[in-house]
């Protein structure tokens, strides 16, 4: 069921249980529809659980895999061997399956900020530009968290303010760690957004962010924005 909350934002409420596969499919048809008009497609992915078992399916699917490159939204600050690492387990269920170039976050032996700095010069160099001179992706794949954070944009933290940088090291207090992410100004630059969600959590967060509540929630800054947005929410 199509929800049309404004005109750039729809969302799309189906039962868990397909979910993964709903939203594989969906991923499929607009992959194909960008393929049909492009030859060089940048995709940004988040990590988490999410979107593992949807990409998983998506593999399967024949599509000219060559077309597209493929960034990270966010990352750990872990080895891409580590089974935290957002880029690694993407890379078991998907970039090593297809045909397509995919790009990590974390370079051994180098600090988060030069980590961050790199990806941001090869992010700016391989996708073109904006009149804002940000990166503007083709796709950018989206979640939530239970906070509202989205990419490694979590409440109250540093990165929420970042106006002049692409990619940055934001620490996040709450976890007692860093992370590596793209900022609003490159997020907000996106041709389309989809955003997965699952779950009542979610769904609270969202029923908040469209009745004008939720403003602390780092995600609706992205609802709000005048993005092509897709939201589908996996629900009982």
């Amino acid at each position: 069921m199509f929800l049309k909350i404004k005109n750039n934002y729809k969302q799309n409420v189906v039962k868990k249980e397909v979910f993964d596969h709903y939203s594989a499919s969906f991923l499929y048809k607009t992959l194909k529809k960008l393929s049909e008009n492009k030859k060089s497609i940048s995709i940004a992915l988040s990590g988490g659980s999410t979107p593992l078992p949807i990409l998983e399916i998506l593999k399967d699917y024949k599509l000219n895999w060559e077309y597209f490159n493929f960034f990270m939204v966010d990352e750990r600050i872990v080895s891409i061997s580590s089974l935290s690492s957002n880029y690694g387990n993407i890379e078991k269920v998907f970039f090593r399956h297809i045909n397509s170039s995919s790009y990590s976050m974390i370079k051994e032996n180098y600090s988060i900020k030069e980590c961050a700095i790199i990806y941001e010069k090869l992010v700016c160099s391989k996708i073109p530009l904006g009149e804002n001179n940000f990166p503007v992706f083709d796709l950018i794949l989206l979640g939530i968290g239970d906070d509202g954070h989205t990419a490694s944009l979590f409440p109250n933290t540093s990165g929420l303010n970042e106006i002049k940088k692409a990619v940055i090291k934001n620490s996040v207090p709450q976890l007692n760690t860093h992370r590596i992410s793209l900022t609003y100004p490159v997020l907000l630059n996106a041709s389309k957004i989809i955003i997965l969600a699952k779950g009542v959590v979610k769904n609270e967060i969202l029923k908040k962010i469209k009745i004008g509540e939720g403003h602390n929630y780092p995600i609706a800054k992205i609802i709000n924005s005048n993005v092509d947005i897709t939201c589908i929410l996996g629900l009982n």
